[in-house]
């Protein structure tokens, strides 16, 4: 392999590394609440996934899968690949590949690598069974646990950049576009919740209009006000909540003592 076709091989592996991390990060703000980047409850950020479940449920499993096909081609033991297993192994072959890399540099990482051969096992094992084929007697495989995969990850960025700098001293960082679609993930999060709770305020506003209207319609009826047990009388089939009524007992009372609510 000559030099060029390294650092071709790199900047391939590199856009691959780049689609995991970024699908990768964008199903963390979807399924995952971090409280120290949104405002909102863990109660409210269910909300939102099960209000926009038909669209946010398929997209979270698809992006899931995706970061696990990434990541599997980013061990992929074809040596027809540009994986970081393969250009690893080419580098120990011939370290002119990585003049400004020791050899130390290059055991370490071989070293680190066999320590996830769990989880790579098991993420192999997912994408041939579950992903790519679809097999009837499928191996039990683990659950790849988040933190796991955080740290697998993070040790991904630091042997790529340990291969590529020291081929010829190009330092890679992923920090803008993960933050990108870290931030854009939770604009679009904020977006939605405001939306159910514009929402949720004009069917609380319909509901006490209705209520309101009732009682108005009572009255010209009956020909007297009706007191607080005959609105909750004539609404309670309209199926207002406990809230709802206190606000048409006192908007009603309030309307017709000349007040303005």
């Amino acid at each position: 392999m000559t030099s060029n076709e390294y650092r071709r091989r790199l900047d391939q592996l590199f856009q691959v590394i780049t689609r995991g991390l970024t699908h990768y990060a964008v199903w963390k703000k979807l399924r995952l609440r971090d409280p120290e980047s949104v405002e909102w409850s863990l109660e409210q950020q269910n909300q939102i996934l099960g209000r926009f479940r038909g669209f946010l449920t398929p997209v979270a499993i698809a992006l899931l899968d995706m970061t696990l096909i990434e990541f599997a081609k980013v061990f992929d033991a074809d040596t027809k690949t540009a994986s970081l297993r393969n250009l690893l192994r080419s580098a120990r072959r011939n370290p002119t590949l990585v003049p400004h890399a020791s050899t130390e540099d290059l055991r370490r990482i071989s070293s680190e690598l066999k320590q996830y051969s769990g989880l790579l096992t098991n993420l192999n094992r997912k994408r041939s069974q579950e992903l790519v084929h679809v097999d009837a007697l499928p191996e039990p495989v683990d659950p790849i646990l988040t933190a796991d995969f955080d740290k697998l990850a993070m040790w991904v960025r630091s042997a790529f950049n340990t291969l590529s700098t020291g081929h010829d001293q190009s330092f890679f960082s992923w920090e803008h576009s993960l933050n990108t679609s870290e931030g854009q993930t939770t604009e679009v999060l904020g977006i939605l919740l405001k939306d159910i709770g514009a929402r949720q305020q004009e069917y609380e506003e319909t509901m006490v209009r209705i209520g309101l209207d009732v009682a108005q319609d009572f009255e010209k009826t009956m020909g007297h006000r009706p007191d607080s047990e005959e609105i909750r009388s004539v609404t309670q089939s309209y199926g207002l909540t406990q809230g709802q009524m206190q606000r048409v007992e006192a908007e009603y009372r309030a309307r017709n003592q000349g007040v303005q609510t």
